[in-house]
């Protein structure tokens, strides 16, 4: 407050002088001496009057086009600004933050101080209540948890004299969900999640939940055979019923290389091994088997930790849980291995998806494979070793390649 009365005052004390000049001016009767007084009074008053009501009825809206987005779509930001007012802006400038990890095209973009941060930079006059709409496209192809804004709007007079600034709080999210392979070859996963050489437990039969016939086979039992279906056939049918427990799997994700460092990974190879989760899981629920999630990396400063489930959003709850998960955290996998398998109901099988297999791991591993059926998935790059085979009851490799972002499938191999 101070300090704006003491801009006021020096303001007053300018146009005070330029009236005096024009009144002695006009005293004097010397006409240029008057009118150069009262022009420059004229200029400082319009000025100040300019300067002061410049972002009055000024508005910024900002419309990202959807919350939640897959990767590599395109979604749009709206950009509209309106100057509800008589007074016209000869210029006004206008800096939005943005997420630097997103392109955006059709506007022009400025890197920030911050790492994180770039801004939408907008320069241009308004006239009088004039609207001024801007369609601009964002790119997604990183996945994450983006904050857009705020906004901050400067102006002032026309010669910069004086400028103001005022701030738009409003601000929008934009979810990005990992990207999600179609694993080849066809079924591979299935058979390497419910274990390739055993099978820890036998899933019942409920006798009163009939699903078809099949041909009968050595060992089945005579009261399933269907005599009725029989009579229509030429050989023995016997009846299938639907299973009173269902395939339960955990896929254990596991975002630090145990010993080097939560540094350790390039991005991108981090961004592809929870891109090969978000695959495993996509498929999983597509042969609709329940699934959970663990990770040690963080949500807000919590280890990602989701049940197996057969909800209908299990499968958005673990996405979105893989779109916002950090590498950083202080828990170990190999700790979060015998905490969380210790929960796990009997004949839940396991998956582990990593890029390393260091000692504690395989440690955790042998006393997770006693109650477990337990698959690993290695993704392999320069760094990191796979498990050894007999550690586990299955193995299977995805590779990866610069080019990933770009792929549609990816191959696991055995």
């Amino acid at each position: 407050m101070i300090r704006r009365l003491q801009e006021l005052d020096a303001e007053l004390r300018v146009l005070a002088l330029f009236v005096v000049l024009a009144g002695v001016g006009w005293w004097l009767r010397s006409t240029p001496l008057a009118i150069i007084g009262s022009l420059a009074a004229v200029t400082t008053l319009a000025l100040y009057v300019w300067q002061r009501d410049c972002l009055s009825g000024v508005s910024y809206r900002r419309v990202v086009g959807r919350e939640r987005a897959t990767f590599g779509e395109e979604v749009t930001l709206g950009i509209e600004i309106v100057n509800d007012k008589l007074l016209p802006l000869s210029w006004l400038h206008v800096e939005d933050e943005i997420p630097a990890a997103l392109e955006i095209r059709g506007g022009t973009v400025v890197a920030d101080d911050r790492a994180l941060v770039s801004r939408l930079v907008d320069v241009l006059p308004l006239l009088p209540y004039q609207r001024v709409r801007r369609q601009l496209t964002i790119s997604c192809s990183h996945r994450g948890d983006y904050l857009f804004g705020p906004a901050r709007l400067s102006s002032g007079d026309p010669i910069g004299f004086r400028t103001r600034t005022g701030r738009i709080a409003g601000q929008h999210h934009l979810l990005v969900y990992p990207k999600v392979f179609a694993l080849a070859p066809d079924g591979i996963a299935s058979r390497m999640l419910i274990g390739d050489e055993r099978t820890r437990t036998r899933l019942l039969e409920d006798p009163s939940r009939i699903s078809g016939v099949r041909e009968y086979r050595a060992g089945d039992a005579l009261r399933s055979i269907d005599w009725r279906a029989t009579a229509r056939s030429t050989g023995l049918l016997v009846r299938q019923f639907e299973p009173t427990v269902s395939q339960r799997v955990a896929l254990f994700l596991d975002l630090q290389v145990s010993g080097r460092g939560a540094f350790y990974f390039e991005p991108p190879a981090l961004e592809f091994t929870i891109a090969v989760a978000a695959s495993v899981l996509t498929e999983l629920e597509r042969r609709g088997v329940a699934t959970g999630l663990f990770s040690s990396g963080t949500i807000a400063g919590r280890p990602l930790a989701c049940p197996p489930s057969s909800s209908p959003a299990q499968l958005a709850l673990m996405l979105e849980s893989l779109a916002r998960v950090t590498h950083f955290g202080s828990l170990e996998f190999a700790h979060l291995l015998a905490a969380e398998s210790s929960r796990l109901r009997p004949g839940t099988s396991v998956v582990i998806v990593s890029a390393d297999y260091p000692a504690e791991t395989l440690e955790a591993l042998g006393d997770l494979r006693r109650r477990h059926a337990l698959s690993a998935l290695w993704v392999a790059n320069d760094h990191g070793a796979p498990p050894p085979r007999e550690h586990v009851d299955a193995l299977l490799t995805a590779r990866y390649a610069d080019d990933w972002q770009r792929r549609e499938s990816l191959e696991l191999a055995a």
